[in-house]
């Protein structure tokens, strides 16, 4: 039995709460939020302890009866938080992005590697069994060479009718928007899927420009990102057009993603995790014969399981961690970059 604390219980913290909770090798034993309001509502709903619910992280981190840590606060606050668990030779499982920008995961990614803590970021989408089957595809090299690729995030989320300034609409906390938020799960995937990205040349726009604030009528500008378009080059020299947004009305959380090679073409959606469109091999190919395939079966993990037995020692293929994050945080850096300055910008 893996026992777990949560720091951050708003949001998607509830949802790690729920997840983990459902595990049968694991418990939820602490919980940590800055409101108290919410530390009871989820306390409450999941019997957690009075005495292990925590205002202050470093007291969820300095608990004894908590052995892994997972991290779902503002971005801000991720690595300072995740250093502090590593240091205390707690594993853990951090939310994406890693940070707001990758100077700031430099300390953790350091400590992780002279301590060999466990770790994991939730690059929730590595576990779509539809991801996975694409990637052994790829490996197996039946596409042959990659030319280009197309990837889609859309969401409606920005324009929710008296959404409010929320720390994702604030650069100092978040890093960045949709970019950030939504971007950073297409560029994980596209990395493992077709390899690390060399450069970027990038727009960016915000669509709405002032939201009233959180405990005011007072009206603040937004200073991150609504929508985000990119090119990006493999180091391959495959190519790859992301577009990324929360202002597609009708899309609540539709991903798709188009590898283009020399032998065949595979797509997904995210909305259809279990199947894949491909068109590969000589008969197919010939026919122009895209057709839809079931994924099999084994392809099919949980993430929340996979981190509770990364805890226990149980190795999952295809795990995101730290490094990952590391990786991640400085395309988007980059993309942020390329879009400021408008001229295409390097990855180092």
């Amino acid at each position: 039995m893996v026992r777990v604390g949560v720091v951050g219980v708003g949001g998607n913290g509830s949802g790690h709460v729920r997840r983990t909770s459902a595990i049968k090798n694991a418990e939820v034993v602490a919980i940590c939020d800055i409101d108290p309001i919410k530390l009871k509502n989820i306390g409450d709903e999941f019997g957690i302890a009075e005495d292990h619910r925590f205002l202050d992280y470093k007291d969820l981190i300095a608990c004894p009866d908590v052995e892994a840590v997972e991290i779902s606060t503002p971005n801000y606050m991720h690595c300072e938080i995740a250093l502090a668990a590593v240091k205390a030779g707690k594993p853990i499982n951090v939310e994406k992005p890693l940070d707001i920008n990758v100077e700031r995961t430099k300390e953790l990614a350091e400590e992780l590697e002279k301590t060999g803590i466990r770790n994991m970021v939730c690059f929730s989408y590595r576990f779509k069994s539809a991801v996975r089957y694409a990637k052994d595809i790829l490996d197996e090299g039946l596409l042959g060479d990659i030319y280009t690729v197309n990837i889609a995030y859309q969401q409606s989320g920005a324009l929710i009718p008296g959404r409010r300034l929320e720390w994702r609409f604030e650069k100092e906390k978040a890093g960045s928007g949709t970019l950030g938020d939504l971007g950073s799960h297409l560029i994980d995937m596209a990395m493992l899927l077709c390899g690390n990205i060399k450069s970027v040349s990038a727009q960016m726009g915000t669509a709405v420009k002032s939201r009233r604030r959180l405990d005011s009528e007072e009206y603040a500008d937004v200073n991150v990102d609504d929508f985000c378009n990119f090119v990006a080059q493999f180091e391959s020299g495959a190519s790859a057009v992301f577009s990324v947004t929360k202002c597609a009305i009708g899309h609540s959380n539709t991903i798709k993603f188009e590898v283009f090679g020399s032998k065949g073409v595979i797509s997904f959606n995210l909305n259809e995790p279990d199947t894949l469109d491909v068109c590969v091999g000589k008969i197919d190919v010939e026919s122009n014969g895209l057709h839809t395939i079931q994924v099999p079966a084994r392809y099919r993990v949980d993430q929340q399981e996979t981190f509770i037995n990364m805890c226990e020692g149980i190795e999952t293929p295809l795990l995101p961690t730290v490094a990952d994050g590391v990786k991640v945080q400085k395309v988007l850096d980059a993309v942020i970059l390329s879009a400021e300055t408008q001229r295409v910008v390097n990855i180092d």
